[in-house]
């Protein structure tokens, strides 16, 4: 039986997705299991032995625990629920993943818990503010990848050895343009400053994360972002910034290679 049967076999009945789920969450008894899943006591017997026959429970002198098979299954279990509700907002469908790198598509359940903030057509600056906000609160440890130029968020962005940006390169050379030698270029004297091809908007301080996605259609969003704090988006928002920060030239470099 191919993975994908074996998942939709389990998913094929309530019974058996909870029976696995609680036996892979801790080693458990028969009693216990039927104490923990609401269904009838046969029900349970057999949503056992489903399992067992699949390979994915197997069963110990102290209770039922879960094979390697069974904790990969619940894994995707686990992953299924969290795109659900993630998808249950409507900001993934108007805005454009293929922005982020593939492996970090992939990884996206991890946001699940995030909050989308939107701007009201009374206040369309409100998540401009709220940004600046978090950024301010964040002191000088703080990395930002920014794919536009916006003055508000240049007037917050912190001037320290902890911080980091990273800048579109589109907005690097229409920075350069308007001077006229390496030395004015320095706008950060300690902030770390790296230029890189990028869509995506990351802000990430030492308890949230900040995401921003361009539309569908290629837009520029300033009225939404995505805030989550809990500690695997905030391990997703680190990831994301090393995995542009490696791949990103530094700003010395990009400078002198623009006035050689």
């Amino acid at each position: 039986m191919s993975s994908d049967s074996i998942v939709e076999y389990v998913l094929g009945s309530s019974v058996r997705t909870d029976v696995l789920l609680a036996i892979v969450a801790e080693e458990r008894s028969i009693g216990e299991l039927i104490d923990a899943v609401e269904a009838s006591e046969s029900a349970v017997y057999n949503a056992v032995g489903d399992l067992e026959r699949k390979g994915l429970v197997r069963s110990l002198d102290t209770g039922w625990a879960a094979t390697g098979s069974g904790q990969l299954v619940a894994d995707l279990l686990e992953q299924q629920g969290n795109l659900c509700r993630l998808l249950a907002d409507d900001y993934w469908r108007e805005h454009d993943v293929a922005a982020l790198p593939r492996r970090f598509r992939l990884r996206l359940t991890e946001l699940a818990d995030a909050e989308v903030y939107r701007a009201a057509d009374t206040d369309p600056h409100a998540v401009v503010r709220e940004v600046c906000d978090r950024v301010e609160r964040a002191g000088t440890e703080v990395d930002i990848v920014t794919p536009i130029y916006q003055a508000e968020y240049e007037s917050v962005m912190p001037d320290a050895p902890d911080a980091r940006l990273i800048v579109d390169r589109t907005v690097a050379l229409d920075a350069l343009e308007r001077i006229d030698s390496p030395d004015e270029a320095d706008q950060w004297t300690e902030t770390p400053v790296r230029v890189l091809d990028v869509d995506v908007g990351i802000g990430v301080t030492d308890s949230e994360i900040m995401l921003s996605l361009p539309t569908i259609d290629g837009q520029w969003d300033s009225r939404t972002e995505v805030i989550a704090e809990d500690d695997r988006a905030m391990e997703w928002g680190r990831d994301l910034f090393e995995h542009y920060w490696d791949r990103a030239t530094p700003n010395d470099e990009f400078v002198a290679e623009h006035f050689s």
